[in-house]
């Protein structure tokens, strides 16, 4: 696909659902919602911006808040921030296919084209089922096998049903499996996206500290520890370090508002 029909696709207009009056409730949400829409469509792209901020940092989380404030961070020229919101937007809802595609397209302009880091190994063994679930489908589906079990328990203390405690067995793998993935998404690594040009990682915690490798913007990591201002982060192929947390974008939760991105920082030497 070329550029130019790569920008047109990543510029359709903002997705905008009929119920997003239901699912953002107050009639402020849904005016900050629509205004953000209207300043989209229009080519102001940062009024679209503030508005669309101004919900999330009024605890309005949804999909496609995350999914319009991606296409705005965009247009803008903020790749780093539009890839973070995008991976946001999939959080919540795995099965979207829109931000699936934009973010795939968005990973194809950054200048490595750094795949997002795995999952530890036991989870991809243990939930390798549950990439394609929500959060609020794990939780529910979680919830609904739990009452069942008490259930078909409660129906064993008053009457003799055959199979019953071979059916409360099959249950309570699935209340805890379940159960299992919906902590894993909610206690889920921290991952961040280099919001800069270039993002020098370092071996320590100080400016003054050898540089190891750096970051371009885009770039995906998985962020383990943070302290002081700075994330120590960690590349898809392993690579480890620290980097200023101002030059980064965090995925979330929490959700945090992208600092502006700053010049290249001059580094004068990068360990191998």
């Amino acid at each position: 696909m070329s550029w130019r029909r790569l920008h047109r696709r990543l510029a359709r207009s903002p997705y905008m659902w009929g119920w997003m009056v239901l699912l953002l409730g107050a009639n402020v949400y849904n005016e900050t919602f629509e205004r953000g829409n209207a300043a989209y469509n229009a080519g102001d792209y940062q009024t679209a911006i503030e508005a669309y901020e101004q919900l999330i940092e009024e605890s309005v989380v949804h999909q496609a808040v995350f999914y319009n404030l991606a296409n705005a961070y965009y247009r803008s020229g903020r790749l780093g921030a539009a890839i973070a919101n995008y991976e946001r937007a999939l959080q919540l809802d795995p099965g979207f296919e829109a931000v699936r595609e934009n973010l795939a397209k968005c990973v194809r302009e950054t200048e490595r084209q750094l795949a997002r880091p795995l999952p530890p190994d036991w989870e991809q063994s243990l939930l390798f089922w549950h990439y394609n679930l929500s959060q609020w489908t794990t939780r529910l589906l979680a919830t609904v096998f739990w009452v069942v079990l008490w259930l078909l328990l409660a129906v064993r203390q008053v009457r003799s049903v055959p199979h019953i405690l071979r059916a409360a067995l099959v249950v309570s793998v699935l209340a805890v499996a379940f159960g299992l993935s919906a902590w894993v998404k909610a206690h889920g690594d921290l991952y961040a996206v280099a919001n800069n040009e270039r993002v020098p990682v370092h071996y320590g915690t100080s400016e003054d500290e050898t540089v190891r490798f750096e970051l371009y913007e885009g770039d995906r990591v998985l962020v383990d520890r943070r302290e002081s201002g700075w994330a120590r982060v960690m590349t898809a192929d392993g690579e480890r370090g620290w980097a200023r947390g101002r030059a980064l974008a965090f995925v979330g939760p929490p959700y945090e508002r992208p600092s502006l991105p700053r010049p290249a920082d001059a580094v004068a030497e990068v360990m191998p």
